[in-house]
């Protein structure tokens, strides 16, 4: 399929100008034959028995290309326009050489880029069969995100979802949003639900913090155990599940700006967040990730990460004793 859009087409914007109403939504419409079907099979579109199976909505796997990607990892741009700055680096090194003698934690400090992130959005791809014809299948593909021409960064949402559909449909346009921009926000508020971790073992934790909510997969399951159970050795005072309707975030709080949480679906990286946790729970699941690199730092899920968060909580402990 056609890859990326470096800009938004210009067929684009003039239909942006026939629009009434400010709330848009990226989307296509395709006619398929049969024999078309097989080509979206990527997003879970199926024939059994002559009938079109339509999925529900799903984040569209990373696979599919460049933006596919980074909806759901993320992407760090390294600013080498911009003056480098001092970063803090700590690590666990063996005691006189040897690990058998124990270890240490060794901190040092370098000049590095600053860097922006642009983080995971994680939108879906929702698939509609609109009409069945002689055979013929009319499905409309949209990107599950309201966005609003008043806002600030229209122009580079749209270019980025234009080109999630592109890379997953071939095509890519604009309609009119049935829903508006204020209902699409309401959805993505994240509350925050925190279990006191007292004797509670990580299996009994992830039974609570899943009561109530959508299923998960039993390799989901499995993950947030293997985490909490990570999570738990180093002491937490809360396990905390981000919901709204289903578990979309969890993980554990050790203060009230250090908090430790991933996602359960798309669990690449972690994040620890300093941010006042007051202020951390009033965000949206893309505000949580947006702003200054000094607020949160991401940890992919790599050999040796969970040495690199022990770390960095034993030295955030260091620094902060006695402050509380």
């Amino acid at each position: 399929m056609p890859k990326n859009f470096r800009q938004i087409p210009h067929e684009v914007r003039q239909r942006l100008q026939t629009f009434a109403l400010d709330d848009v939504v990226v989307a296509c419409a395709k006619r398929l034959r049969p024999q078309d079907v097989g080509r979206y099979g990527h997003l879970g579109l199926r024939l059994e028995n002559g009938r079109l199976i339509v999925p529900p909505a799903c984040v569209p796997d990373v696979t599919a290309g460049k933006y596919s990607r980074i909806n759901v990892e993320g992407k760090d741009i390294i600013r080498r326009d911009l003056p480098m700055i001092q970063k803090e680096f700590c690590f666990y090194a063996p005691d006189w050489g040897d690990w058998t003698n124990g270890s240490h934690l060794v901190c040092h400090t370098r000049d590095v880029y600053q860097r922006d992130f642009i983080p995971p959005k994680e939108v879906e791809l929702g698939i509609t069969l609109l009409e069945e014809r002689d055979g013929i299948f009319f499905v409309k593909f949209a990107v599950d995100q309201v966005i609003n021409r008043r806002s600030a960064d229209f122009e580079a949402e749209l270019l980025y979802n234009l080109n999630i559909l592109q890379e997953n449909t071939g095509s890519a346009d604009v309609f009119p949003s049935e829903a508006t921009f204020a209902d699409y926000a309401a959805t993505m508020r994240v509350d925050w639900e925190l279990l006191p971790v007292g004797h509670l073992g990580a299996e009994e934790a992830v039974t609570r913090l899943l009561r109530g909510k959508r299923p998960i997969t039993a390799e989901q399951r499995t993950s947030m155990e293997e985490r909490l159970a990570i999570f738990s050795q180093l002491r937490p005072t809360h396990f905390i599940a981000g919901t709204s309707g289903f578990i979309r975030y969890f993980g554990a709080k050790y203060a009230d700006d250090f908090v430790v949480f991933e996602n359960v679906r798309y669990g690449n990286a972690l994040y620890v967040m300093f941010e006042r946790w007051e202020e951390l729970s009033q965000k949206s699941r893309i505000e949580l990730l947006k702003g200054d690199r000094d607020g949160f730092e991401r940890i992919e899920h790599r050999e040796g990460w969970e040495d690199r968060l022990k770390a960095m909580l034993e030295r955030y402990r260091e620094t902060h004793r006695g402050r509380r």
